[in-house]
């Protein structure tokens, strides 16, 4: 279960990601849809967190031999150009 500040997380704490608007708008009616279903709030920063977790989970057991990865605050190459 993720800790309080995890689920919480200061504005400071928070990165901004983007991502294709059609992508969002799916993200955000699977939120509708688990909120339907169960009765119970989701968010879509919830969802997001799960799904990152998820791929980090796929791409530590395939990629880097089951071993957890790091924090890495390098910044990356530009997506787009």
């Amino acid at each position: 279960m993720p800790s309080s500040a995890e689920s919480h997380p200061k504005p400071s704490d928070v990165s901004k990601v983007n991502i294709p608007t059609e992508l969002h708008q799916r993200a955000r009616a699977a939120v509708r849809i688990v909120e339907r279903v169960t009765g119970r709030r989701y968010t879509i920063a919830q969802f997001l967190r799960e799904a990152i977790v998820a791929q980090l989970r796929i791409i530590e057991r395939d990629y880097n031999g089951d071993r957890e990865i790091l924090p890495d605050s390098e910044p990356l190459e530009p997506g787009r150009r």
